[in-house]
């Protein structure tokens, strides 16, 4: 097929992609006008721009068409005199040679069997649609031309007759022609990687128009598997059915049946090309991948294992065994080409393929989802599974935040389970997925037929340490589900009674070291700073370390309250490797240490270590830890760097997945950090009404941030000018000290010295005395500046105020402009403030993504607005 087009296109804009509406139907052409990989369209349009032919080279479905389609669109808006002819190799391949090129020979006829005379004509030809502007022969999908057309494109390119720019499968990119011009530097090769998570989340919310939920990109990520035509599908099928819903100004996953994929129609498109004899090998890989390779090859002849390969359809690997060797493993590169295959077996030949398969030693290091999906269908046509394999596709499915397929795992395995020890632990392993997928009445049931199934005994160590797991879980969800810690621990002494009366029969196990460790982390997440003492203790004490890690968190966050911020980043630290070492067995150790860390860090005023430990990774898997989290670290992250529009984003997308469930007991918290960024932004309707918000939404389980939502209700009553600061702030004050928070105390007794301060009066001495006094004792460079901005403020040094005031800046506090900056938009006054804290307008661009430009006229707008000249008049005038 040829098509050219050399006529520029009505009303196109240059470069900018648009970005749609939420709104937009969902009829809208398949192309999103969203770049999905914006790099590697600069890239390509900067390389044909200066006359180079390109060869794009990537997986199937890794967005190749969708960067070249971008980038001539971009090259036609500069260059009007730009002609464009496109051919494709798909259904060539097996065709007449020169079929691909056959429209452009001026003679078809008299061309075949003369070599010299086909080239001379395609030749010309091209010259003709050139005239007397550029051309660029754009050729899809390369790997599928004849070879004659492929061997007459690789003369035309050396011999400069035409620019092209190819896609290219990776799996053909060594073959020739394609590998020897782009080793002689005839062409450029340009690689496409899958797409990561974050450049994912970046498309998402350009395309969608809206911030988009941290599981929600997570779970469209992986279906998507890195494609970037599938996850722009995956976003159109998900849309289509409802499973993506925007609440709260984010989109949201609600999950649900969906119709048919349009993926599935691309990957039939894709294997049309696939011999018969390849086709009868992928049917055998949809039913048994992922296997070993010589497995398969018992199964299906090498040679259509090589075509898959080329074809792109299957890749191999190279895994260890649970023998501790190695093996190479063959899986589909698409969870579709195993769905659309299996269409074509019957139930029995799939019975008899996975047979052998699961007979194979399980390889480790397989692709999640193609283990779970095998182990998934073995279960679906009645088959017994080895428990190895299922136990390797459940843990699996938990790496990869999977919970709803741990819950479709179990569910099938137990349909056929006898009542016993085995059983227990499934129904355990779902109570711990239906926990992560905040279904808390499910989970709880789990673990009560759990525990039932393991009282009948017999009481080993084995079943024990299970009992234990069940205890521990049984009481978190009692916690989180009633928000009463007594009920809590009363679930967790009726689950362990078994222990008490087998205690003579376990000399082996510290269950009652276990059961402390667990008393102590509810209350520790009930605020119950007086069992600090007990919980340092315990944390030393003889119970599993896996079983310890929990208990860290809590502790690490009453540490923090008290001021006694060292301890707690030391006892982070330790526990963060303990938990990595055993993450197995516990698999939210990591992410609750991270949890504590995170405020930690944040309470400390160390806002640089912060941003480290929020940056993202390269890594596959993601921490175990409930998504809203995610958002809320970020806004509070914002918030300390004096982004108030970001906050207010973040924080709005942490409420969407609160409005679901509120899992961490956190939504209060978040609604207050929320109402602090909305009021710094001049928004003080909707900060009152997040307040109203916050005051109506149960602390739960999260008591142990009960201290800081205090605070953090004061920087929000702070910046809305309220008259019942002082009061408030006394309060907050008494509250704490009472109850040993000295961190705590120490932030309140600031903001009553700063808001008496704004009202015209004087720091009362006893006052200032009390803060030098909490200074000596609570860690931390903001501890520290905040006793320096109090001694500045008693000095009644203007000068020594605002330097101390810088630091409180850089120490991730900052405090309302003395005056009303009423003429000042959210914006202006969100630069004003970082500029009057002492950043560059470089460094304030850099924060807030925008160009240091765009920053210098928003301050120019500033200084005329308030009548200053200078950085200084500004940092007077707002403090």
């Amino acid at each position: 097929m040829t098509r050219s087009d050399a006529r520029p296109p009505a009303g196109r804009a240059g470069t900018s992609a648009i970005v749609p509406t939420p709104h937009r139907a969902i009829s809208a052409p398949a192309a999103p006008a969203t770049v999905l990989q914006p790099e590697l369209v600069d890239h390509l349009t900067a390389s044909l721009a200066a006359g180079r032919s390109v060869l794009v080279v990537g997986d199937a479905g890794s967005g190749k068409t969708h960067a070249v389609a971008r980038t001539l669109e971009r090259l036609r808006a500069q260059h009007h005199d730009l002609h464009i002819v496109h051919i494709t190799g798909t259904g060539t391949h097996d065709g007449l040679p020169l079929g691909a090129l056959e429209p452009l020979l001026d003679d078809p006829a008299a061309a075949f069997g003369d070599l010299a005379g086909t080239l001379r004509s395609l030749a010309a030809n091209l010259q003709r649609r050139r005239g007397s502007g550029r051309l660029v022969l754009r050729v899809e999908d390369a790997h599928r031309l004849d070879d004659a057309s492929a061997r007459a494109l690789d003369w035309l390119v050396r011999q400069d007759s035409v620019q092209v720019v190819a896609t290219l499968r990776q799996s053909w990119a060594a073959r020739s022609p394609w590998a020897a011009l782009w080793k002689d530097d005839v062409v450029e090769r340009l690689d496409v990687a899958p797409l990561t998570r974050e450049a994912a989340e970046r498309w998402l919310t350009a395309e969608l128009g809206a911030p988009v939920t941290a599981d929600t990109t997570d779970r469209l990520w992986r279906t998507s598997g890195g494609s970037a035509t599938r996850l722009r599908e995956a976003v159109h099928d998900a849309r289509a059915s409802g499973a993506l819903e925007q609440r709260n100004g984010a989109w949201v996953w609600r999950g649900g049946q969906q119709g048919r994929s349009r993926t599935l129609d691309l990957a039939e498109l894709d294997l049309q090309g696939v011999s018969t004899q390849g086709k009868a090998a992928l049917e055998v890989c949809a039913v048994v991948c992922p296997v070993a390779l010589d497995v398969l090859l018992d199964l299906v002849p090498a040679a259509a294992v090589d075509e898959l390969v080329l074809a792109g359809a299957v890749t191999m690997t190279t895994a260890a065994t649970v023998t501790g060797g190695t093996v190479r493993v063959v899986d589909l590169t698409m969870p579709a080409y195993a769905d659309v295959a299996r269409a074509w077996i019957p139930a029995s030949r799939q019975r008899e393929l996975l047979q052998r398969a699961l007979e194979a030693p399980v390889a480790h290091g397989v692709a999640a989802t193609s283990l779970i999906r095998s182990v998934s269908l073995a279960i679906d046509l009645g088959m017994d599974v080895p428990p190895a394999r299922v136990q390797e596709a459940l843990t699996a499915a938990f790496t990869i935040h999977q919970h709803d397929s741990v819950v479709m795992l179990t569910t099938g395995v137990l349909a056929s389970s006898p009542p016993g020890a085995a059983a227990a632990q499934l129904h355990a392993l779902r109570g711990d997925a239906r926990v992560m997928l905040t279904e808390l009445a499910e989970a709880e049931r789990d673990f009560s037929r759990a525990a039932e199934l393991l009282a009948e005994g017999p009481l080993d160590v084995a079943s024990a340490t299970l009992l234990l797991h069940v205890a521990d879980m049984a009481a978190l969800v009692a916690h989180r589900r009633l928000g009463d810690v007594d009920r809590a621990l009363a679930r967790l002494d009726e689950i362990v009674r078994p222990l008490r009366e087998a205690d003579p029969v376990l000399p082996a196990l510290r269950w009652r070291d276990e059961v402390e460790v667990t008393r102590l982390t509810r209350l520790g997440y009930a605020g119950r700073l007086e069992t600090i003492d007990a919980a340092l203790v315990a944390l030393e004490g003889g119970a599993h370390p896996a079983r310890r890690v929990s208990l860290a968190p809590p502790t690490a966050m009453g540490l923090g309250e008290s001021g006694r911020l060292h301890e707690a980043f030391a006892l982070c630290t330790r526990f963060g490797e303990i938990a990595a070492a055993h993450e197995d067995l516990h698999r939210w150790g990591r992410g609750e240490v991270l949890v504590a860390t995170f405020f930690t860090l944040l309470w400390s005023g160390e806002v640089e270590a912060v941003r480290a430990a929020l940056a993202p990774t390269a890594a596959d898997a993601p921490i175990a830890v409930e998504w809203a989290t995610v958002h809320t670290a970020l806004g509070l992250l914002a918030i300390a760097d004096g982004s108030w529009n970001d906050a207010r984003t973040h924080l709005a997308t942490a409420q969407a997945r609160f409005d679901e469930t509120d899992l961490t007991g956190l939504a209060s918290y978040s609604l207050t950090a929320e109402a602090t960024a909305a009021a710094a932004c001049g928004d003080a309707a909707a900060a009152r009404d997040l307040l109203e918000q916050a005051s109506r939404a149960s602390v739960g389980s999260a008591r142990a941030m009960e201290g800081d939502l205090r605070v953090r209700r004061l920087d929000a009553l702070s910046w809305l000018r309220s008259a019942d600061l002082v009061a408030e702030a006394r309060a907050v004050a008494r509250w704490a000290r009472e109850r040993g928070a000295a961190r705590v105390e120490l932030e309140a007794l600031h903001r009553w010295i700063d808001a008496s301060r704004r009202a015209g009066g004087q720091a009362d001495p006893a006052l200032v005395a009390r803060v030098r006094g909490l200074g000596a004792v609570c860690d931390g460079a903001r501890s520290a500046a905040l006793v320096a901005h109090v001694e500045a403020l008693a000095a009644q040094d203007a000068d020594l105020a605002r330097i101390a005031e810088r630091e409180l800046n850089r120490r991730g506090l900052w405090l309302p402009p003395l005056g009303a900056s009423v003429a000042l938009t959210s914006r202006e006054q969100e630069i004003a403030s970082l500029a009057a804290g002492g950043l560059t307008s470089r460094a304030i661009a850099q924060r807030l993504v925008l160009s240091t430009r765009t920053v210098d006229s928003h301050l120019s707008r500033v200084f005329a607005k308030l009548g200053v000249h200078s950085r200084e008049e500004l940092a007077n005038v707002l403090r």
